[in-house]
């Protein structure tokens, strides 16, 4: 895996994971109403604060005890078999019409306070540590055999994927536009859904070959 492949893999991973409501997502779309368009650019900054300390954990402690060893197998086949049922229940959700881009009700908080609540929305999300447990770790021990630079490329590539849909969410929401689940968003969801069935297949295959 070439590093811009890491880095375009990682932003697709993170996309299709950014796409599917969550507290995050909730946040975003509660907020807009008050703190205008900039709302999804500032909590992206405190998921990415969440996450980098996720990412140098893991990088530089949890994965070096797994080079070279049965674990990193374990690791490609369990991070590919989360990707798959993540895929699926996206397209399951999608086909079932069970996913909403609604406007909720405003919650009282101030601008200055948005970067925080990315943080606690990112923390109180269980799933989140799910990812990072099976899918998340099994990236970064792809990126560490690129040496530092391979888990600075793939933070940078996932934290992308949140600033650009988030924004573009809080965007459209900012002019008016409430995004229900239109046939576009839930083609490119569906979409997004075989990206990671197809890209959970190949954690699989690698973790069974051991060239995780």
């Amino acid at each position: 895996m070439e590093l811009l492949s890491l880095f375009l893999l990682s932003f697709g991973v993170g996309f299709s994971g950014a796409m599917m409501p969550g507290p995050l997502l909730a946040v975003g779309i509660a907020e807009t109403p008050r703190s205008g368009w900039q709302t999804g650019p500032i909590i992206s900054i405190g998921h990415a604060i969440a996450e980098i300390g996720v990412v140098a954990i893991l990088a530089f402690g949890l994965v070096s005890l797994t080079e070279g060893s049965i674990a990193s197998r374990i690791i490609g086949v369990v991070g590919g078999t989360a990707l798959i049922v993540m895929g699926l229940m996206m397209g399951y959700d999608t086909i079932k019409g069970k996913v909403s881009y609604e406007v909720q009700k405003k919650k009282e908080n101030s601008k200055h306070r948005l970067a925080g609540l990315g943080i606690t929305a990112t923390l109180s999300n269980p799933y989140w540590f799910v990812w990072w447990g099976t899918t998340g770790l099994a990236f970064v021990v792809k990126s560490v055999k690129f040496g530092f630079i391979g888990p600075v490329i793939f933070y940078f590539g996932h934290i992308l994927s949140d600033f650009v849909w988030y924004t573009v969410v809080t965007i459209t929401l900012w002019k008016g536009k409430k995004l229900f689940l239109g046939r576009g968003l839930k083609i490119l969801i569906l979409i997004c859904a075989l990206f990671l069935l197809w890209l959970g297949a190949s954690f699989i295959l690698d973790g069974l070959r051991g060239t995780m």
